[in-house]
Formats: structure tokens, sequence, C-alpha cells
């Protein structure tokens, strides 16, 4: 095993409710060369409170309301660890995610990465992984897929443990929000990524969360795919300095995310940057393409490929329904998951 020594750092902000679960779920790890640290960055519930329960077992800071990034930056500062795990207030970590961490990680690799569940307000399982990373999506193909696309599958901030000296090259960050974005974009061109298949978080979607609260508002989308551009051009200038050679094109022509979101965009008459290029049905072969390059679950494959070509053909007014669909899934589950127990219920009496 390597000399890892690994810092989880929890950013909080009114997460009283959750942040409990991250903070014990950070303690449970049988790993013993491990780190603790809690940022509050100025919560007005109850967080305090809560987190003080812990301070034996952690260290807290207390903050002024400053901000995500600033709290992910405060983290960072006062972490030591050679390795850091970056753990929002609302997410898990599996009780093996450290060892395994640490047996995957290596001095000269920029980040690791592994798969997570998903799960809703109330710590349920929905059945879905954030990536569905493939069992051979090894450091080699990681590597082979950027230099070919400028990209490459990667997980939100809790599914990634990033190298120090990797972060010591992009901190203090200058975002307004989520740090995932930049992070993982830029880590290729400083080293190795490391991805492990196997599921060592939890991500979870609630009504609160950014992911809710400004991804299912349609309006946001030109704003999304503008700050996906910036953080694609920001790897691009942190490559032209290692003299890392990337393809030319748009390297969101390889993000099934981003496809996604220019054609929603584009049925839904939005103005984004770029929009000029963009074509619905360019954007379906963009897609194609990547449903044929990348490994997925049959299931999920034929549902990727659904999704386009229902939103493809749809008229404008189907489509908010669509996008409003695609962004509080997590409910309508919810949703029907109760209606079925509801129905069953009487005859499960009778058995």
């Amino acid at each position: 095993m390597n000399s890892a020594n690994i810092s989880i750092v929890i950013t909080c902000f009114n997460y009283a409710q959750y942040v409990v679960s991250a903070i014990e779920s950070a303690i449970r790890q049988a790993y013993m060369h491990k780190e603790i640290i809690v940022v509050n960055d100025g919560s007005t519930d109850n967080s305090s409170e809560v987190i003080i329960r812990y301070a034996d077992r952690m260290r807290i800071i207390e903050q002024p309301n400053l901000g995500s990034i600033a709290a992910y930056n405060r983290g960072f500062e006062e972490s030591t660890g050679n390795v850091v795990v970056f753990l929002d207030a609302d997410d898990l970590l599996a009780e093996n995610a450290l060892e395994e961490i640490a047996s995957a990680w290596y001095p000269e690799c920029a980040k690791v990465q592994y798969d997570l569940k998903i799960i809703n307000g109330g710590g349920e399982d929905l059945g879905r992984r954030f990536c569905n990373f493939a069992p051979n999506y090894d450091v080699g193909r990681v590597r082979a897929d950027f230099l070919r696309t400028g990209t490459y599958r990667w997980p939100v901030t809790t599914g990634n443990a990033y190298s120090r000296w990797f972060l010591e090259t992009v901190i203090p960050l200058q975002v307004d929000q989520g740090p995932d974005g930049l992070l993982n974009t830029v880590a290729p061109v400083y080293g190795d990524v490391v991805t492990i298949s196997e599921v060592l978080g939890s991500y979870r979607l609630h009504g609160s969360n950014l992911w809710s609260s400004i991804g299912s508002d349609r309006s946001q989308l030109p704003a999304r795919i503008e700050t996906r551009q910036r953080e694609v051009a920001f790897m691009r200038e942190h490559a032209a300095r290692r003299n890392v050679a990337l393809p030319p094109g748009n390297v969101l022509d390889h993000e099934m995310a981003f496809i996604n979101y220019r054609l929603m965009a584009l049925k839904l008459g939005l103005d984004y940057p770029g929009r000029g290029n963009d074509t619905c049905m360019g954007l379906f072969r963009s897609a194609c393409r990547v449903l044929l390059r990348q490994w997925f679950p049959f299931k999920l494959w034929v549902s990727h490929f659904a999704w386009f070509v229902i939103l493809v053909l749809s008229r404008r007014s189907i489509v908010g329904g669509l996008f409003h669909l695609r962004f509080n899934r997590a409910a309508y589950v919810q949703v029907a998951r109760r209606a079925a127990c509801v129905v069953l219920d009487p005859f499960k009496r009778f058995r």
C-alpha cells in the first residue's frame, strides 16, 4: 500500500439535516492515516450545533458566509494530507473508500476517481450510478480518451481523491461554483487519472442542492454551457504551458451531458455560446458517436439513445416537459415507488 495521508474536507452551508451523515461516513473510515476537516461556511441553521458534537474527532473551521469555493479553498489550506477528498455535506463515503483509494493511489497520479451511487434526500438508493465506469477503464484508457477528445469520464466532487501536488497548481480556485468541473478537466494535463469501478460513495439528490435548484431551471442552460467552455479554455491554457498536445475541435462534442444541454437549449430556442455552429442532427450524431465509443450498461445505453431520439423529434412545447422530467426524475421515481406500495399493499394483506 502506498503511503497516502488522506484529508477529508467537508464543506457545509445550512445542511444540518445531512452533515451528520457526511461526518459519520468520514469517521467510520477504518483507514488510519486520515484527517477530517469541516468548514462551516456561515450556516444560519443549526449546523454549528450539530458539527460541534464531533469536535474531538476532527478539526472544525467556522468562517463567515463567503461561498462554497471559499470554503473549499480554506479547507485545502488547512489540510495536510498528500491526498485530499472534498466531501460535500450532503454526500457520503462508503466505509472502505479510503482504503481503496490508498491502495490505488501513487505519487505520480493527479487523482483517483470512483463510482458513486445516487441516493435521494432520505438516503434511498435510486438505482443509478455516476459514472458507471467500465471495469477496464484504466489509466491508459483515460489517457487515450483525453488525447483523442480533450476529455474523459469523471464524477462529481465526492467521487474524486486529488493528489496534493496537483491541487497546488490550481488552488486557490477562481470559479463561481462547483470545483469539480475545473479540477477534473485539467487533471490529466498534470498526471495519471486512476479509476476504481467500485462504488465508494453516495451522491445525494434532493430539493435544495445545486443540481435541483439550478439544474432544473432551463434559463440556466446557457450559463452552464458557457461555464463548461471556460473550464475547457482553462485546461487548454495549462496544456499549452506543459506542451501537452490536444486535439482541435469542440471538446463538448465528446461529452454526453453537454451534448444534451446544447440540444435542449437549441430545441428550447435559448441563445448560448456556440449556438451558431450547432444543429439538431449534428448534436444527435455527436451523441451517437459517444454512445458507440464509450461503454455503458445496456439499459443505460438504450435509455440514452431513446432520449436523444425523442428529444430531436419533439416540438418545443414538449421539450419543456421533457426537460422538467430529466432534471426531476428522482422525485418522479420516489412518487412512483410510493404509488406502487399503495397499490400493492391490499394484496400483501391477504397473503
